[in-house]
C-alpha cells in the first residue's frame, strides 16, 4: 500500500455542522475508508490533521479511546472536566460534547470504532455497556495507566495498526480480537482504579426498558408501546434514555433491530424479505429502507460484502 494513501484514510473523520457556531459540529466515522467490513481505525493524533484540538465543541458518532502521549490540560466531556496528560486514557461515548483545553501540542494513540463493528460479532446492541468506562453511569471518563500498562496498551495499538495497514482478507476478525483484548485489559485497570459503575434508580428504570426491548423488539417498534408498559410518557422515557443510555429510546430499539438483522443476514439463509417479516416489518421495501438508513448499505449488499 502507498504510504500516503494509508495515512489519508486516517484523516477522514468528517465534521458536519457549523464550526464555531452554537451547535457542536458532528464527526462521524467514514464508512467508505476501508469498506463496511472495517469500521475501526487506530492512529496517532499527529497523523490526523482534521483531529479537533482547538477547543471547538464537537460530538463524535463513534466510540473513542485515546492514550495521551504529549500535551497537558483537560478535556470537557458534556461539561465535566477530565484531566489530560501523558499516560492518561480518555474514553468518549457517542453523543458526548467534547472540548479540548490543552497547553502545547496534543498527541496520543487513538483507537476509534463504530458500534456496528462489535455488534456484528456479538449480536448484542448493548455489548459495549459491559465495560465500566463505556457505561453512562461511569465514575470517570479518564484512566491513569502505570508504565507497564501503557506498554501493554501500546502493543495492542501497534498490532491493530499493523493489521489495518496490511489489509488482509481476515483483517476484520483479527482486529475484533485485538480490540476485544484491549477493551478487557482497560476494563480490568479501570475497575481497579475506579471500582464498578453503580446504577442509580433511573438507570435501573432504563435497564427495564432495555430488557423489554431485548425481549419484544421483533413485535414492538414504537417507543409509545414500551412507555405504556412502563407507565411513563414517551417523552419522559426518551429523556431518561438520553441521560443514562446516551441515545434515545427509539435509537435503542433501532439498534436492537439492526443487530438482529445483521446476525440473520450473516448467519442464515433467509431472504431479506423474510428477515424483515421476522423482525416485524410487514413491507419488505420498508425494511430495506430502514436497514439502509441505519447502516448505509442495503441488506443484500451488506450480505454480499460480508460474504466475500
Amino acid at each position: 500500500m502507498d504510504r500516503s494513501i494509508g495515512f489519508w484514510y486516517f484523516w477522514t473523520m468528517r465534521a458536519q455542522g457549523r464550526d464555531g457556531g452554537p451547535t457542536p459540529s458532528r464527526i462521524d466515522f467514514d464508512r467508505r475508508k476501508y469498506g463496511h467490513d472495517l469500521l475501526i481505525d487506530a492512529a496517532c493524533i499527529r497523523e490526523m490533521p482534521t483531529f479537533v484540538t482547538d477547543g471547538r465543541p464537537h460530538v463524535l458518532g463513534f466510540h473513542d479511546i485515546l492514550l495521551v502521549t504529549q500535551g497537558r490540560g483537560h478535556l470537557l466531556l458534556d461539561g465535566e472536566r477530565q484531566d489530560a496528560a501523558p499516560g492518561i486514557v480518555l474514553f468518549s461515548l457517542p453523543g458526548q460534547v467534547r472540548e479540548w483545553r490543552i497547553t502545547g501540542r496534543l498527541d496520543g494513540a487513538c483507537v476509534f470504532f463504530a458500534e456496528a463493528f462489535v455488534a456484528d460479532t456479538f449480536s448484542d446492541a448493548h455489548f459495549l455497556d459491559r465495560f465500566s468506562y463505556f457505561r453512562p453511569g461511569r465514575p470517570s471518563g479518564a484512566l491513569h495507566l502505570a508504565p507497564a500498562e501503557r506498554r501493554e496498551f501500546m502493543r495492542c495499538f501497534a498490532a491493530m495498526q499493523h493489521e489495518i495497514a496490511r489489509r488482509r482478507k481476515d483483517a476484520s476478525q483479527s482486529l475484533r480480537a485485538g480490540l476485544y483484548q484491549a477493551l478487557v485489559l482497560l476494563d480490568r485497570w479501570y475497575v481497579a482504579q475506579h471500582g464498578e459503575s453503580g446504577d442509580a434508580p433511573s438507570n435501573r428504570f432504563v435497564g427495564r426498558f432495555l430488557r423489554l426491548v431485548d425481549r419484544d423488539f421483533a413485535r414492538r417498534h414504537r417507543v409509545g408501546d414500551y412507555a405504556a408498559r412502563l407507565g411513563v410518557s414517551p417523552g419522559h422515557l426518551n429523556v431518561l434514555c438520553r441521560v443514562h443510555a446516551r441515545r434515545s429510546a427509539g435509537a435503542s430499539i433501532r439498534a436492537r433491530l439492526v443487530a438482529e438483522a445483521r446476525k440473520l443476514l450473516l448467519h442464515s439463509e433467509l431472504t431479506a424479505a423474510e428477515i424483515g417479516q421476522r423482525l416485524g416489518f410487514d413491507d419488505a421495501a420498508y425494511f430495506a429502507r430502514f436497514f439502509r438508513r441505519e447502516t448505509g448499505v442495503a441488506p443484500g449488499e451488506f450480505r454480499r460484502l460480508r460474504g466475500d
